[in-house]
């Protein structure tokens, strides 16, 4: 195994229930898990749990880009966060749902 994909697996590895900070100082959620691309071998994204409502609709959970991430130790401190998340109803999905635009699986 790669030295620099080590160095990302402890990385990520240590992430999820680290708390989330906008660069505000405002609580976002807590990690609950860690996306990997193994092409690229690099971190892609977090998804944060808990999310405080005033910052995401609804305390919805959401999926960050880890180019956001400022630094990380105890806590992680993103150096980017929208004003607010506000999801639109059209965006709103459940986790099974999905476009069927050939109507393969109409009835």
């Amino acid at each position: 195994m790669n030295a620099l994909w080590k160095v990302v697996l402890n990385e990520a590895s240590r992430l999820p229930g680290l708390t989330v900070y906008t660069r505000k100082g405002m609580r976002l959620g807590v990690v609950h898990d860690v996306l990997l691309d193994t092409t690229q071998r690099i971190i892609s994204a977090l998804l944060v749990t808990g999310t405080t409502p005033n910052l995401v609709k609804d305390g919805a959970n959401i999926i960050i880009p880890y180019r956001w991430v400022q630094d990380l130790d105890d806590v992680v401190i993103l150096r980017y966060f929208p004003e607010k998340i506000d999801f639109t109803e059209s965006s709103e999905r459940t986790e099974f749902e999905f476009e069927d635009d050939d109507g393969f699986y109409d009835d």
